[in-house]
């Protein structure tokens, strides 16, 4: 009788086990990820993923507690992509100031045009981070307000202000993507400039989704 109530007890943590570890990785739990014992650290990590397209190690630096998260994280991640395909296609074509010029010109809403990290290495250096326990703010040159980040066993980016419309700002990160490869793909016919582009652009986001 021993015997069967001790076997009875090993099925039951078993069943427990499995449960917690099935609530771990739908929170996004599990191991740890590499490279994020820092606030500084988890940018430069996060920057390297953009400019190696690896959408997985990019996502792991923010804070996604559900799916919308995700999704809305990896929204940005394609319009950067989109950005950097273009940015390359102007200097190529027009000199290296046209992504400068296209940038001015404002095409893309600002609270999307902040997601737009720029490509060049070292761009995290300058980067000023003030640290309070398990919080930190990083205030970098191309976004008009800080990055905002937690410690949560390693740090994660706050990428999304709380009560922000998840579905919204990732219909508009597609939308703008589209856009942006969009003007990629018109360039070198005639009479298509940086301004031009960044007109097309402008009139493509005011379309609803």
């Amino acid at each position: 009788m021993a015997r069967r109530y001790s076997w009875l007890v090993v099925v039951g943590l078993i069943v427990v086990g499995v449960f917690v570890v099935m609530r771990v990785l739908r929170s996004g739990g599990g191991v740890p990820p590499v490279g994020q014992d820092s606030p500084r650290a988890v940018l430069v990590k996060a920057h390297r993923a953009l400019i190696d397209k690896e959408e997985r190690r990019f996502v792991e630096c923010f804070a996604t507690r559900n799916d919308d998260e995700r999704a809305a994280v990896a929204a940005a991640f394609d319009c950067v992509q989109a950005a950097y395909g273009l940015r390359l296609a102007l200097r190529e074509h027009y000199g290296k100031d046209a992504w400068d010029t296209f940038l001015s010109l404002k095409a893309l809403p600002a609270e999307l045009a902040a997601h737009i990290w720029p490509r060049d290495e070292g761009v995290d250096g300058a980067a000023e981070i003030r640290e309070a326990g398990s919080e930190a703010r990083i205030e970098v040159p191309w976004r008009a307000e800080a990055l905002s980040l937690r410690l949560q066993g390693v740090w994660r980016i706050e990428l999304f202000a709380p009560g922000t419309d998840l579905r919204a700002r990732r219909e508009a990160l597609a939308r703008a993507a589209e856009a942006l490869r969009e003007a990629r793909d018109g360039i070198g016919k005639p009479g298509v400039t940086p301004e031009t582009l960044a007109r097309q652009v402008e009139e493509q986001m005011k379309v609803s989704p």
